[in-house]
């Protein structure tokens, strides 16, 4: 039971947090829109902002996606495989998904370290961009989390819980 609930805080946090960084970074695109057509000023830390929301909300919500298997897949090929094809490959699938969320999430956690030692900030706002590019080992970490706990659903109990998803027609 208490595991379950902090699956539940973990999912609120991941989905909220995804949400609220789309939501400023289109609020920042639309006043910006409204600065530039009612009184010719557009504010170029706006833009430059709402980029970064925009990016965390797309990057953050990876994870979110592939929770709610929203991601773009090709169904012709896996609904002509018998169920323990199926099985085999979204094992295959999600073990692949696994190693590039972990060499994205390493080259992330580079990226922002090189970032820190150079000292290197965005032209307009002079905003520190290891701060910016933060995202890339938070939803590397966020996105493998939900590969692991999709692996894991796969090989738990030969399947079972898996099979019953595929049954009801949400594959993994």
């Amino acid at each position: 039971m208490r595991l379950n609930k902090i699956r539940e805080i973990y999912d609120a946090v991941e989905e909220y947090f995804a949400g609220i960084m789309l939501f400023i970074g289109l609020t920042l695109i639309f006043i910006n829109v409204i600065l530039r057509y009612f009184w010719g000023r557009p504010q170029s830390i706006l833009d430059e902002f709402s980029v970064y929301f925009v990016v965390w909300g797309i990057l953050a919500g990876m994870g979110v996606a592939l929770k709610h298997n929203h991601h773009i897949k090709v169904d012709i090929l896996y609904q002509t495989l018998s169920i323990k094809a199926r099985r085999i490959m979204s094992i295959f699938a999600n073990c692949l998904g696994l190693a590039f969320t972990l060499f994205y999430t390493y080259f992330g956690y580079q990226l922002v370290t090189n970032y820190i030692i150079s000292g290197q900030r965005s032209a307009d706002s002079q905003f520190p961009l290891w701060i910016v590019n933060l995202i890339m080992p938070i939803s590397g970490i966020l996105f493998s989390i939900r590969f692991l706990e999709k692996i894991y659903l796969l090989l738990k109990d030969g399947g079972k819980g898996w099979l019953k998803i595929e049954r009801e027609g949400g594959h993994h």
